[in-house]
């Protein structure tokens, strides 16, 4: 801020401070205007590219109020959570920021405008490459999209931040399947139980959590079972991933664990749609 006069760098402060709550006023509503127009950001979303580099000039104005992990949300209220990485080039959504794509169906990239309203929130709306604006999905209870925490990439400065891509030995053991509409209007995927399932589960498991290709993180139900055949069941968060990720019949997915005996976690990802 060198070389301002004060009655700018005034106007600066003014519209950093944080957004008045509840505005009742007239001059308190015009101020909350002013301030989250200045805080507003349209940014490109890449179908090829899983992360995003936040404009530098909210780095400058408001890279200190956030931390490791941003809420973006909609205005049907579903959230989706995403990690932010801090680089010497600037600030990047990288993991969960591509379940945007599946969720408003992105075929050829979008605008996403942002609004930073504290506390590592951003209200977004979108707006297709021709400038039709992209309808919110409404779901009861809204989405609630949180990332997998677990092995969060350490933050190095001078390495430019990637987007989120499962490791290999994530799928150490591995099972493909297509899904049936049954598996997608039930809310149950069934596994059977010889050879994959033999080898990462245990017959007595009753949750585990799916992380899918975005860095998601589902928790999900198990259940095991003997008729016709020996086989488990994935319920609860499988059926809300089906919804949010708009798995159709015929897809072939792909699920994977990192290890034999008993996993917590499997991982997910979506060969052909």
């Amino acid at each position: 801020m060198a070389n301002i006069n004060v009655e700018t760098f005034l106007s600066y402060l003014s519209l950093t401070a944080p957004l008045i709550p509840n505005p009742v006023t007239d001059v308190d509503m015009l101020v909350n205007k002013l301030r989250r127009k200045y805080r507003t950001y349209v940014i490109e979303f890449d179908v090829e590219h899983g992360a995003v580099h936040l404009p530098n000039m909210f780095m400058h104005d408001f890279g200190d109020q956030i931390d490791f992990i941003a809420t973006l949300v909609d205005s049907g209220h579903n959230q989706f959570e995403v990690y932010v990485e801090k680089h010497t080039s600037g600030i990047y959504l990288t993991r969960g920021w591509c379940a945007l794509r599946d969720f408003y169906k992105i075929k050829l990239g979008a605008w996403v405008t942002m609004v930073f309203v504290g506390n590592g929130r951003f209200e977004i709306s979108l707006e297709d490459r021709v400038g039709d604006k992209i309808q919110s999905p409404m779901f009861n209870p809204p989405m609630n999209f949180v990332i997998d925490r677990s092995w969060l990439p350490f933050q190095m400065m001078d390495a430019v931040p990637t987007a989120y891509v499962h490791s290999d030995i994530s799928f150490l053991y591995s099972y493909e399947k297509k899904l049936s509409a049954t598996e997608l209007d039930s809310g149950w995927m069934v596994l059977a139980f010889f050879g994959f399932c033999k080898q990462t589960l245990c017959k007595g498991t009753t949750s585990i959590n799916l992380v899918d290709e975005c860095g998601n993180k589902w928790m999900c139900t198990v259940v095991y079972g003997t008729r016709p055949y020996k086989h488990f069941k994935i319920g609860g968060g499988w059926k809300r991933m089906v919804d949010a990720r708009r798995l159709r019949i015929g897809c072939i997915v792909k699920l994977g664990a990192p290890a034999d005996g008993s996993n917590q976690k499997l991982y997910f990802k979506v060969i052909r749609h």
